[in-house]
């Protein structure tokens, strides 16, 4: 019978017959014919009978049809179907676990840990895996200098309570000696660990109404540090870990030469990667495990990828995603465990 349009509404022999269609295409990358799926449930159902239910699959946009002689594969809406029906994604194996624990416990700096989780990531999804820093204008202060680099610029260099260090130039008006910013950062840091930028920022205003002459200059540098990562809706390049761009290359859906050289350059331009995960993440960030397919990403580069996220956060409330991207055809259980297995490992172990 046709496909309902409203919450999947189709006989559950319809169901089970896309779930194998769907399983059989992630394993063998090649569309799926009747014949195949009526030897996969050992004649139950004939090729005719498979082909009618196919049909029906393709008009309600769950099935595409590459060419006209071939099988079919799944649409994103098909792929959708089938990750919202997941009875449950299982658990990370014992392997994995062992992997992961062996690999985390050597990282002595948040920076390697984040490195390593990327790596991980992509060892065990076979995808590429992204691991994004939590916004240093969210974080809560352990330190904090100021460099003088020369023409108007002065870098930030800020640690948060969590341990992550990062970096920041920004543009001044005033001109600043090394030995006053050295003066601003000591007592930045005496005075104001644990607060984020923005609160020491509005904490110096109120001091600022006593003591113009002491703190207004400092309150300048702060504004000015404040404004500019404020001003910033996605994490610096230099936030951002990705591990895995070769995993890509083994898959055929990208065996095009200039696809893979697009695909190469997007993972090898880290702003670009930026902009696009700040499309597909931060415009709403929620809870647990996130899963974008294809065209729900709303970007046209994207239209061949999955992406799975998940968050991950800081006693100082801040918060970083970690992921995977790889192409539609993924193996969606093994990449929804272990994406939501380390977003829980890493925050118990940035809160360690």
């Amino acid at each position: 019978m046709p496909l309902r349009e409203d919450a999947h509404g189709f006989d559950e022999r319809t169901q089970e017959l896309l779930r194998l269609l769907i399983r059989t295409y992630i394993t063998s990358g090649e569309p799926v014919g009747s014949r195949t799926l009526s030897k996969s449930i050992d004649g139950k159902l004939s090729p005719a009978t498979i082909r009618n239910i196919m049909a029906d699959l393709e008009d309600a946009g769950y099935l595409m049809q590459p060419h006209t002689s071939a099988g079919r594969v799944p649409s994103d809406k098909g792929y959708r179907f089938y990750v919202d029906n997941l009875q449950d994604s299982g658990r990370v194996s014992k392997a994995s676990e062992r992997m992961i624990t062996k690999m985390l416990a050597e990282s002595d700096t948040l920076e390697e840990l984040m490195w390593r989780v990327s790596y991980v990531l992509s060892a065990i999804s076979k995808n590429v895996g992204i691991v994004i820093a939590p916004p240093l204008a969210a974080t809560e202060l352990k330190h904090i200098e100021f460099l003088d680099l020369g023409d108007g610029k002065i870098l930030v260099i800020f640690v948060s309570k969590s341990g992550l260090l990062q970096k920041k130039a920004i543009r001044v008006s005033d001109r600043y000696s090394q030995e006053e910013l050295d003066r601003a950062g000591r007592f930045l840091v005496e005075k104001f660990t644990g607060k984020t930028l923005t609160e020491i920022r509005d904490q110096l205003v109120r001091m600022m109404e006593a003591e113009r002459l002491i703190y207004g200059r400092m309150l300048d540098l702060l504004r000015t540090s404040d404004e500019t990562l404020q001003a910033e809706t996605e994490p610096a390049p230099e936030t951002v870990f990705v591990q895995g761009t070769a995993n890509m290359l083994n898959q055929p859906e990208f065996a095009d030469i200039d696809r893979v050289r697009k695909l190469v350059q997007m993972f090898e331009e880290k702003s670009r990667l930026v902009k696009i995960l700040n499309e597909c993440i931060f415009s709403n960030p929620l809870d647990g495990v996130r899963i974008a397919i294809g065209s729900e990403l709303g970007i046209p580069a994207m239209r061949d990828f999955t992406v799975i996220t998940s968050s991950y956060g800081s006693r100082d409330s801040t918060v970083g995603f970690l992921g995977i991207i790889g192409p539609t055809r993924m193996e969606y259980e093994r990449g929804i465990s272990i994406v939501g297995y380390l977003g829980r490992l890493v925050s118990e172990r940035i809160n360690a």
